[in-house]
């Protein structure tokens, strides 16, 4: 979960266990947002998400410092923090990388790296992301020699295409040059308004090439995974039975963790229509394993 807003306003400790606790919620992998949005003199509301008002949004540093701090006063063990305050278009990011990652012990990974993302892509200054982007490469490379994993948000097309996967063969390229690197797929490439067709023939043809994927359940992704009625889509439970090791549950929340319980009902829908055996590595083992070193 995002641990800080969009105007970079961190979690309170107590707070986030208590309704991590309250929901049944054992661990968590926590992060902060790589950008900040921005309140112009033009815009008459103060923003808290992305897509209020129209001002940009910006890369943000300081994030994994409000990340550290944070993890500082959580119970040890519990949380799994991760890094994510870098432009992933910036071919010098690796420099901060390192040094961040040098100033605290509690990093166990990276993400979530904000590559194609819906609306957020056009309102964030600079360059637009790619997973295919050669400023990644050191740092594919980075969690490679670190042996964890790394979290990516990218959306398999864009608002305008939203069935289609023009972006997919971004992430494959990215996937075939470092296929030492472990890699999570935040929401399988779905998106806010980006619900690409068939996704899950396209997440399987990844899963059965790159052998170090794994994908990420949370989000917008749900929608796609559960039917109308609540219930998991057969192609879906058949695709986690048939990679069982190979998915992870996720609430994706952003700043505040109140509403913590009711993004849980989608998960425990999910989790109910799995295997037993199945249910256990994705709703706890696989996450242990990647984050935990479990």
């Amino acid at each position: 979960m995002h641990v800080v807003d969009f105007l970079q306003q961190p979690a309170d400790a107590d707070g986030l266990v208590r309704g991590m606790t309250a929901a049944g919620v054992d661990r968590a992998v926590i992060f902060g947002l790589p950008m900040k949005k921005k309140w112009p003199s033009n815009e008459p509301r103060r923003p808290h998400y992305y897509l209020d008002g129209n001002s940009p949004c910006y890369y943000f540093s300081l994030t994994d410092e409000l990340v550290a701090s944070l993890a500082a006063q959580l119970p040890a063990g519990r949380f799994a923090a991760t890094l994510c305050g870098f432009d992933p278009t910036d071919q010098v990011a690796m420099d901060q990388i390192e040094l961040v990652w040098s100033r605290h012990d509690c990093w166990r990974g990276i993400g979530e790296v904000m590559l194609r993302h819906d609306d957020l892509t056009n309102l964030t200054h600079g360059e637009n992301p790619s997973a295919a982007h050669p400023a990644l490469d050191s740092v594919f490379e980075f969690a490679a020699g670190q042996e964890c994993p790394i979290a990516v948000h990218h959306d398999s097309s864009s608002p305008g295409r939203p069935g289609e996967h023009e972006y997919v063969g971004q992430l494959d390229r990215m996937l075939s040059r470092h296929s030492g690197t472990t890699v999570v797929w935040c929401h399988a490439g779905v998106s806010r308004r980006v619900e690409p067709r068939r996704q899950h023939e396209v997440l399987a043809d990844l899963l059965e090439r790159h052998p170090r994927l794994h994908a990420d359940v949370s989000w917008q992704l749900l929608d796609l995974v559960l039917s109308g009625d609540g219930s998991p889509r057969p192609e879906w439970t058949e695709l986690i039975t048939r990679h069982p090791d190979r998915f992870v549950l996720g609430t994706d929340l952003v700043g505040r963790p109140e509403n913590w319980a009711q993004r849980m009902k989608p998960l425990e829908r999910l989790l109910g229509g799995l295997p037993p055996s199945v249910r256990e590595a994705v709703a706890s083992e696989n996450a242990l394993r990647l984050w935990w070193g479990e």
